[in-house]
Formats: C-alpha cells, structure tokens, sequence
C-alpha cells in the first residue's frame, strides 16, 4: 500500500471512531471519558489525539461543537441574551438619534451665522465649533 492510501485508510478509520464518540458524548453515553462535553473528552473518548482533530478533523469538532452546543439553555443565559439584544437596539436607535441631532446642530451652526452677518450688517465669519463640520 502506499503511504497516500495508508494515511486516507487512517483519516477515514479516525473519522469513524470520532463520529461514533460525538454520538456517545451528544447521547450521555461516555465509554472512556469523564462524559463533558469538550473537545478534551471528544478526543479520550474517540481516541485520536486532540491535535489531530484540530488539524485534520476540524469539521467534525465543528459538528460535535454544534451538536453539543443545542442543548438547553439555562434561564439565567436567556436572559442575559434578551438584555444583551434590548442593549443593541437601544444603541441602534442612540446611534441614529445622534446622527439626526449632528445634522441639526449643523443647519443651526449656519443660521447662526447667518443671522449674525445680517444683524451686524457687515461681512462675518464665524467658524463652525470643532467636530461639527463633517
């Protein structure tokens, strides 16, 4: 056999043993690890060293982290999720408000001057305050 078929026979061996373990973890049934739902533990139970998952099993850590990850979530993460999404949109809306007042404060900086120029009755330059002119 050559070494090209040797390594694919390998991948394809390792890829096997990794599916299997992800079931056994998603499932609650470890066999030879503590159970967590980690890629330490996905590693133990399948039995290929964690860096070759990094290097060439990396989407099926990306399988087993979304498999692993679908459970349910805690309260208190919903939460803090639902805070976190209000936050966003209060930020939105300040975000616009802002840039509407920008846009006023500019048209007042110019009939400001603009008034200043006809009541003096003479040519003035007033310089727009810093920060305002973009």
């Amino acid at each position: 056999m050559t070494t090209v078929r040797v390594s694919a026979a390998r991948n394809e061996e390792e890829r096997q043993l990794v599916q299997a373990a992800i079931g056994r973890l998603r499932d609650n049934h470890a066999e030879r690890s503590t159970g967590a739902r980690t890629v330490v533990a996905l590693a133990v139970e399948s039995g290929v060293p964690r860096q070759r998952l990094y290097e060439h099993h990396s989407d099926l850590l990306n399988e087993f982290k979304a498999a692993v990850g679908c459970g349910p979530v805690a309260p208190s993460i919903e939460a803090v999720q639902r805070q976190l999404a209000h936050a966003r949109d209060h930020n939105q809306q300040l975000a616009a408000e802002n840039t509407q007042l920008q846009a006023k404060i500019r048209t007042l900086a110019a009939v400001i001057t603009e008034l200043t120029h006809d009541a003096a009755g003479t040519t003035v330059v007033v310089p727009m305050p810093r920060g305002l002119s973009d």
